[in-house]
């Protein structure tokens, strides 16, 4: 029996499912960006830390978040951030394969459709890097959870005041250093649920420093909405 719902097509967005395609991992015909079978095979999140959503056999709360709990009170993630979704991920963001955005934004719809937000925010993208993509990828993902779950989104709430290193090859104190005061946030939170939508979580440098600037604003929950997250480390 496959574990990828039938109904999610139905929910896909009327530009994602207006296109008909052949399925991106496999080239076998598909309504979708993804084949049924190819969908089902995806490494769905089922047993997250309910606090940061890393992986975890049992789920419950890790025990990074039981020692030190994140400025964001929550996080849900569709996938774990590996084969083959790493490689769907990487289209979307390196090969501008915008419909595939918007397949993988309506698997975060039906996964967070139990989820109640004020406001969807998104981490602002180094001007280099918007330059280069020509893009926001967070920003194409917020857009698509926006219309599917009713959530207003504000694409330009959360600005960046200083520019920052690339994130990959740091580790986990690089990281939070490098974005050390790099967020500015101008859209009104005060005593909202805001839920911050990205593509992948990796360490949660980025979530921890935005939440950190919401609640200085006034929020009164945070959450963070990514397709993926990655395991926790050896």
């Amino acid at each position: 029996m496959s574990i990828f719902p039938a109904p999610l097509s139905l929910r896909l967005p009327k530009e994602v499912a207006a296109w008909p395609q052949d399925c991106v991992l496999c080239l076998a015909p598909a309504g979708d960006a993804l084949c049924g079978a190819c969908a089902a095979a995806l490494p769905w999140l089922d047993r997250a830390c309910t606090r940061c959503a890393v992986p975890l056999p049992n789920g419950g709360m890790c025990v990074a978040c039981v020692v030190r709990a994140p400025a964001f009170d929550a996080a849900r993630s569709c996938f774990e951030y590996r084969f083959p979704l790493d490689r769907l991920v990487q289209r979307f963001k390196f090969a501008a394969d915008l419909a595939l955005g918007r397949w993988l934004a309506a698997c975060m719809a039906r996964v967070l459709c139990d989820e109640r937000a004020d406001l969807l925010l998104v981490p602002p993208l180094a001007r280099s890097r918007l330059r280069e993509r020509g893009f926001n990828q967070a920003l194409e993902l917020a857009k698509t959870l926006s219309r599917a779950l009713d959530v207003p989104c504000r694409g330009e709430g959360l600005v960046r005041i200083r520019e920052t290193q690339p994130q990959p090859g740091l580790d986990r104190a690089e990281r939070a250093r490098n974005l050390r005061g790099a967020f500015r946030c101008e859209a009104s939170v005060a005593g909202l649920h805001v839920a911050l939508v990205d593509d992948v979580m990796t360490t949660g440098a980025t979530a921890q420093e935005i939440a950190c600037v919401l609640r200085d604003r006034g929020a009164a929950r945070v959450s963070v909405w990514t397709v993926a997250r990655t395991p926790a480390p050896a």
